[in-house]
């Protein structure tokens, strides 16, 4: 089913549609307490259909039974998977359907005996993941504003009757003073987080973010939420940060080792540039996919890792947590505070097998610095 040579998922003119009668019933629905997800796995779906279907074959339309068989079944959720696979991979590694969910419905309509559903869920899921890689490869889809429209705002609306936050703030910001805004630098998915415990007192809040899915699920989120002292803006670092700003604080969590160290230089100079004076640059992050791509050059470590995970990564330096304090130092900083520690974890959230652990040992760091005053 995954051969290269025989594309599961094709747009041909001559393609058997991706969904039928019985698929469009999406039985597993119907009890949902959410109207808003429901109607967007349907749009999204019938807007798929029109763009994507099977190849015209004994394995297509085998395909095409089971891929149905999936969404009569399917929970509202699926729509957060996919945003997930699609677009938040190197944020949200493990991502699993529900079989659970989705066999207590397709039991709902079979023989009481009807066996195990090891080989169907299996199929089933197969045949999800290779979806997820058919919009990714595809740009017209992946890049396609209806798809992001639909998969966003479910992610928003999810998160916003739920407050199942994917990605907890690890840094709570502690303003300065009451009026001197402060700026997120690539906040990604901890942003909903961000928002929802943002505090009317605080000083405004700046949000950046350039990756579409992103920018439209934390707008959508920032409207449900009416909070009025939280804004978002579309930045990326170094290239275009936020023009005409000036912040107390700088917050860089998490996201200063997707840049090499040339690009991590002209930040932290538009950084000395954008803070108030005796404004704070704080700055948390980690040496973990450094180590993930070193270890990466063995087979059995490269082989474990979750597909299209690796391609995600920047290939940065050694000595990454001491030449940032030393660039951050030669920016004119005053480093006010900085610890850095080695950590080593047994995990299998970037494995592609629940349970097949990776040994991992990266370091940790923090680093408080001064723009000094005027």
């Amino acid at each position: 089913m995954n051969d290269n040579t025989t594309p599961v998922f094709v747009d041909g003119l001559s393609r058997l549609p991706l969904l039928t009668d019985h698929g469009r019933a999406f039985n597993g629905l119907k009890n949902s307490s959410s109207a808003e997800l429901v109607e967007r796995v349907k749009s999204l779906f019938e807007y798929l259909n029109e763009r994507l279907g099977f190849p015209d074959s004994t394995e297509g339309r085998e395909s095409q039974e089971c891929f149905n068989t999936l969404l009569r079944s399917v929970y509202p959720e699926v729509m957060i998977d996919l945003a997930d696979l699609v677009y938040a991979q190197h944020e949200r590694l493990a991502v699993f359907l529900s079989f659970d969910h989705i066999n207590v419905n397709l039991k709902k309509e079979m023989e009481e005996n009807c066996g195990s559903f090891e080989a169907i869920n299996k199929k089933m899921g197969q045949l999800f993941y290779q979806l997820a890689r058919t919009i990714i490869e595809n740009p017209a889809l992946r890049q396609d504003s209806e798809i992001i429209r639909l998969l966003s705002e479910s992610y928003s609306y999810y998160l916003y009757q739920t407050e199942n936050f994917p990605w907890d703030n690890p840094v709570q910001a502690r303003p300065l003073n009451s009026h001197q805004p402060v700026l997120d630098t690539a906040t990604g998915l901890a942003g909903f987080s961000m928002i929802h415990e943002w505090s009317e007192k605080f000083p405004k809040l700046v949000l950046s973010d350039n990756e579409p899915f992103i920018v439209c699920a934390l707008s959508h989120y920032l409207e449900l939420t009416g909070k009025r002292n939280v804004v978002l803006v579309e930045a990326e670092f170094p290239v275009s940060p936020p023009a005409g700003m000036k912040f107390g604080l700088i917050m860089a969590t998490k996201f200063l080792h997707h840049l090499t160290r040339p690009d991590r230089i002209k930040f932290l100079e538009w950084s000395m540039d954008a803070l108030e004076p005796n404004g704070m640059l704080a700055i948390m992050d980690t040496d973990l996919e450094y180590e993930i791509l070193e270890q990466s050059k063995q087979p059995e470590f490269g082989g474990k890792l979750t597909a299209g995970y690796q391609e995600t990564l920047v290939e940065i330096e050694d000595g990454f947590a001491d030449n940032l304090k030393s660039d951050v130092a030669s920016t004119g900083f005053r480093v006010t505070h900085f610890e850095c520690r080695e950590y080593h974890d047994e995990t299998d959230a970037f494995s592609q097998n629940p349970g097949d652990n990776l040994s991992l040992k990266f370091s940790g760091l923090e680093i408080a610095a001064e723009k000094p005053g005027a």
